[in-house]
Parts: C-alpha cells; sequence; structure tokens
C-alpha cells in the first residue's frame, strides 16, 4: 500500500499554478486593451456619432418626401435604404468595439489584414486628427489570410498606432505623418509596417523597447510593447523596431498563413 495523497495534492497545486501562469497573459493583454480603449473615447464616440447623424438625416429627408403632394416614394425608399445601410455601420462599430474590450479567450480566424487594418484606422482617425497627424495607408493586393485572433492582432496595430501618433504629438516641428503598410512576405506571411516622423528612437532604446516595464511615457507603464511581442509571437509572427527615413521610427510585423494554425494550436 502507497500514500499518494501528498503526490496528489502536490499535482493539483501544479495545474492550478499553470492555469494561473497561462492566465497571467491574458488578463495583462485585456487590461491593456481596456485602457488603450479608453484613450480613444473621443475617436470612437465621433465614429459612432457619424451614422446616427446621417441615420437622422436620412429620416427626415423621407418624412419630407412622404408630405409632398403627391408622395415621392421613390425617394422614400432610397432614404429607408441609406438608414438601414447607417444603421447596420453603426451597429458594426459598436460590435467592434465590444469584441475589442471584453474578455474571451484567444481565437483562430481567417482574420483580412487590410480589413482589419482598416477598422482600426477609422477607430483612431479622431486621436491622429486631435494630435495633427496627417494618415496614409497602402494595402498590398492578394494577400492571404491570417489564421489568428482577429482582436488580439487588432489590439497590436491599435497600440502601434496610438504610439506613433502620441509621439508625433509630442513633436513641434517638421510634419507629422503616418504610413501603415501591408504587403506579402517573402517568407509566405502578410507584413506590416506602421511608420512615422516622430522623434524616433534611439538605439539604446530600440534594443529595449519591447522589454515589460520599460517607457519612455512619463505616465506610461511600459506593458503595452511587450504584450504586443508576445501577442505577435503566439501568432507564430515576428514584432521588431528600426529607424526611420528621414526621421521617425517604423515597427514591422511579420505573421505568418500557413503556419499560423499549428502554431495557434500549441
Amino acid at each position: 500500500m502507497l500514500d499518494l495523497s501528498e503526490r496528489k495534492r502536490a499535482e493539483a497545486e501544479a495545474l492550478v499554478s499553470e492555469r494561473r501562469y497561462r492566465e497571467v497573459p491574458m488578463e495583462l493583454a485585456h487590461s491593456n486593451r481596456a485602457a488603450t480603449m479608453g484613450q480613444l473615447t473621443a475617436s470612437i464616440a465621433h465614429e459612432v456619432q457619424q451614422p446616427i447623424t446621417a441615420t437622422a438625416t436620412y429620416a427626415s429627408a423621407a418624412l419630407r418626401w412622404l408630405n409632398a403632394k403627391p408622395a415621392n416614394l421613390d425617394e422614400v425608399r432610397q432614404a429607408l435604404e441609406y438608414i438601414v445601410s447607417e444603421a447596420m455601420r453603426a451597429g458594426g462599430i459598436v460590435s467592434g468595439i465590444r469584441d475589442l474590450v471584453r474578455k474571451a479567450p484567444p481565437r483562430k480566424d481567417r482574420v483580412d489584414i487590410n480589413e482589419a487594418v482598416r477598422e482600426v484606422v477609422e477607430l483612431t482617425r479622431g486621436e491622429a486628427a486631435k494630435n495633427d497627424v496627417s494618415v496614409q495607408t497602402v494595402l498590398g493586393d492578394g494577400l492571404q489570410l491570417v489564421l489568428g485572433d482577429r482582436v488580439q492582432l487588432q489590439q497590436v496595430m491599435i497600440n502601434l498606432i496610438v504610439n506613433a501618433v502620441e509621439a508625433m504629438g509630442a513633436t513641434s516641428t517638421g510634419p507629422r505623418e503616418l504610413l501603415i503598410s501591408t504587403a506579402a512576405d517573402s517568407s509566405n506571411g502578410v507584413s506590416i509596417a506602421v511608420r512615422d516622423s516622430g522623434p524616433g528612437l534611439p538605439p539604446a532604446e530600440i534594443r529595449r523597447i519591447f522589454d515589460p516595464f520599460y517607457t519612455t511615457k512619463e505616465n506610461g507603464l511600459g506593458m503595452g510593447l511587450s504584450i504586443c511581442l508576445s501577442i505577435v509571437k503566439a501568432h507564430g509572427g515576428r514584432l521588431w523596431a528600426s529607424a526611420n527615413v528621414p526621421r521617425g521610427a517604423v515597427f514591422q510585423l511579420v505573421l505568418p498563413c500557413g503556419q499560423a494554425e499549428q502554431t495557434l494550436a500549441q
């Protein structure tokens, strides 16, 4: 007879510890995502307000056409179609925001990177305008779909864009330009680059920029880029920073297409 109670207790404690260890990165990522979305409150409100205003305008037009003598039903029908379209647009914005702030386990979706970038650009457009930053996108054609968690990948993009906008917002001279580009990568993946014309990063900072708790912001926690790096690595990708020409910084990430499913399953 062997008494295995201590061994079983130790195994149970080890399983609990392992589960908590796995949950910590997800908790940190969720907290970072919620904090970032809080920064974008004004921009989000602007994006939601646009379809609401358009809906009210189309509804007023529909009433005018109905009250006409005789009523112009073709114009009324067209106005109602516009109302439906704007309502669906508003619903899509709210749904996207809810997905970004809710806590959920990682998913394996087929993500259209260009579409994900467009949504993030719209969400951050107000923040860019507030800092007088001009945003341009150059999106590659025929890119393969990436297998991964759409919300987490968009979190990475939001962090990189917001960081770039804030860096340029602190710059008083020169144009403030942000270029977001996507392209097919030679490693059978998709490349995303965020280029800014801000003050740039000294070589010492480039080496440490992804370290946990390292920050150049006065009120920063130093977790944003570290979480971004762990998300990209979990998708089997790479993330790095370099100097932009003639000035500023470039953050680039490459996400695999074919190998993503296997990486996420591990």
